[in-house]
């Protein structure tokens, strides 16, 4: 039986990515020869080091080196594979997992200044929309420990879709993507379950009850929750109809499925 061209790419790509996931795995090995005071680095939680804060983007050792062993997509030491540990939604020591007990600690100069997590019951946290952020575009306020971009400033310059309540709390994204644990369309997630203090589903919460200020289900409210489509603002999410430009919270779902790409950050 003949073999397509695209199975065989497929089939390269794959060993290709086994490989170079092997190669990052031995570099890792190597002990970090960033110590003491100058320690400006990401650790997990388990010990594991995941890379330097630095603005040379060639340092092996750097998070920013898309071809060392913590920048790379495919590395296992990689806060930005999303199969590791440490990148993955679901991993234990990822910046990525919202329910997450043990996340990242950030390391400036050798103090420890934040958790790098989407758990947000976690104490001295920093979200990680702000902490990738800060390492792309602020990267000298993140190594004087005080980066100038909050989570919701991060998440409007990196033209993310999703909702946002009156008081600042995030209620998740609008992405069509049922798997992503920040989705409004994830039932398990904490922005998508009827059972979630942050979501909007849940008619007994804050941001769903009929009678809360920040909910999109009171018809009084002159605090709704707000829409924001590309990092931009676009409208109130309400029944409150003397509100405008708005979304119904009932056609949200719908609105989001015609508006927004399932493949959204």
């Amino acid at each position: 039986m003949a073999t397509s061209p695209n199975s065989e790419t497929d089939s390269t790509k794959e060993v290709l990515e086994q490989i170079l996931a092997q190669l990052y795995a031995e570099q890792a090995k190597t002990p970090s020869t960033t110590t003491g005071e100058q320690r400006s680095c990401l650790i997990a939680d388990d010990g594991q080091f995941l890379g330097k804060i630095t603005d040379n983007q060639y340092d092996n050792e750097s998070i920013l080196n898309k071809y060392g062993p913590y920048g790379s997509q495919y590395s296992p030491t990689s806060i930005f594979n999303q199969y590791s540990q440490y990148g993955s939604p679901y991993g234990q020591f990822s910046i990525h997992n919202p329910y997450t007990s043990t996340p990242p600690r950030l390391l400036i100069a050798g103090r420890e200044i934040a958790r790098v997590t989407a758990n947000r019951i976690i104490s001295n946290r920093m979200a990680p929309e702000a902490f990738l952020y800060a390492l792309k575009n602020d990267i000298q306020g993140l190594l004087r420990g005080a980066p100038a971009t909050s989570e919701p400033e991060a998440r409007q310059a990196t033209g993310q879709s999703y909702i946002q309540a009156e008081n600042g709390q995030f209620l998740g994204k609008l992405n069509p993507n049922k798997f992503d644990s920040d989705s409004i369309f994830n039932k398990f997630g904490p922005y998508g379950s009827k059972f979630s203090n942050t979501s909007i589903f849940n008619k007994f919460s804050d941001y769903g009850s009929q009678f809360s200020a920040f909910s999109p289900f009171n018809k009084f409210t002159t605090t709704p929750p707000k829409l924001f489509l590309n990092g931009e603002f676009v409208a109130h999410l309400t029944v409150n109809s003397m509100l405008s430009p708005r979304v119904d919270p009932d056609q949200v779902l719908e609105w989001a499925e015609r508006n927004v790409s399932k493949y959204a950050g």
